[in-house]
């Protein structure tokens, strides 16, 4: 049983991104396991709405739109202070929650999660790493809340609620394509470009797995440019699905694959929902900043013997050293013999 009862309404703030929303989740499941009884309100942008309207953990949810400028900060923070929350727990831990927290600190108990700025900064800059024992971000957010519970609190993988229109969509839309052999997904890019492993490399890939396989591209946005460029030189077995499905229905899509493979990526971590095999290609990200799937059936691919990994703890638009190896180094022969061992087990 929790340490304290009194928490009767709780507030959890993430604006984004995808990963981070999907990567929250484990923390509403610990939530309600500790406080049945309370009501849980999630704050967030509102192109996540869906990533978190089916949860039942959630009571409701507070999205702002696309244009978050201060006059509407002023407003969400007037609306918040009006649901008078027992408990305010900051998963976002930035300026606009920073502001938030001011205002909603009175009466109210405040957590927030801890991003060890410092220490990124240093494996980053000088490549001391002060992170190796740090747990994975999920876990990092489910510990938020270990002061306020009876022992350490349980872990849980990522969930993402669907309903029976995304199933139906996806049966359809396998059937219209006449696929009913095994699936492997591919997300080719990422937001950014040291975190995306270069098309020509994915279409070689793809291209040895074989006719065994009916290989599905997914992705949103300018991810289209990487997935154009893999379509031109595949075969009959190889389909475009990119911005044509929405998060529930990627997550049903993953279900029904053998494998998922991608760089670090909102989807990678949709695909960890599923508790599918993983292949995560690691460019500039280093599983020290606990990105990595968490999943049995997930492994990390990633070129060790690099000195200036990481890069970065975000992404960057072109590799400093102009040689790009973290990911060209990943050769798809090495990749496709993951991809047997993954697929033999």
């Amino acid at each position: 049983m929790p340490r304290n009862k009194k928490y009767k309404k709780i507030l959890i703030i993430r604006f984004s991104s995808l990963g981070d929303i999907i990567l929250t989740t484990p923390l509403l499941k610990t939530l309600k396991e500790n406080f049945p009884d309370s009501q849980i309100d999630y704050c967030t942008r509102e192109e996540y709405r869906e990533v978190l309207s089916l949860n039942p953990n959630i009571n409701k949810i507070i999205a702002v739109g696309e244009d978050f400028d201060f006059k509407r900060l002023k407003l969400l923070k007037d609306t918040l202070k009006q649901h008078k929350y027992d408990l305010v727990i900051d998963a976002h831990n930035n300026l606009r929650t920073f502001y938030l927290r001011q205002f909603l600190r009175f009466g109210s108990k405040v957590l927030k999660f801890k991003k060890y700025s410092f220490r990124k900064f240093m494996l980053v800059k000088f490549k001391i790493n002060l992170m190796k024992d740090l747990p994975p971000i999920a876990e990092r957010y489910i510990n938020i809340i270990a002061k306020i519970t009876d022992g350490k609190p349980a872990k849980h993988l990522p969930e993402i609620y669907t309903d029976q229109n995304a199933k139906q969509k996806i049966d359809n839309l396998l059937k219209e394509l006449g696929i009913s052999n095994k699936i492997i997904a591919i997300a080719p890019a990422s937001k950014h470009f040291t975190k995306t492993y270069p098309a020509g490399l994915y279409s070689e890939l793809i291209n040895n797995l074989g006719k065994d396989y009916s290989i599905i591209l997914v992705g949103k946005g300018n991810d289209i440019m990487a997935v154009q460029r893999i379509m031109e030189n595949a075969g009959s077995n190889v389909f475009n699905l990119c911005s044509k499905l929405s998060v529930t229905e990627l997550a049903e899509l993953f279900k029904r694959c053998v494998l998922f493979i991608s760089g670090d990526t909102g989807p990678m971590h949709i695909a960890e929902v599923a508790n599918i095999p993983i292949i995560m290609l690691a460019g500039s990200s280093v599983k020290e900043f606990g990105f990595y799937p968490q999943s049995e059936k997930a492994m990390v691919l990633e070129n060790n013997n690099l000195n200036c990994r990481p890069c970065s703890h975000i992404g960057r638009s072109s590799c400093p050293k102009k040689h790009f190896k973290c990911m060209v180094d990943l050769k798809p022969a090495d990749i496709l013999k993951v991809v047997q061992i993954e697929l033999l087990n």
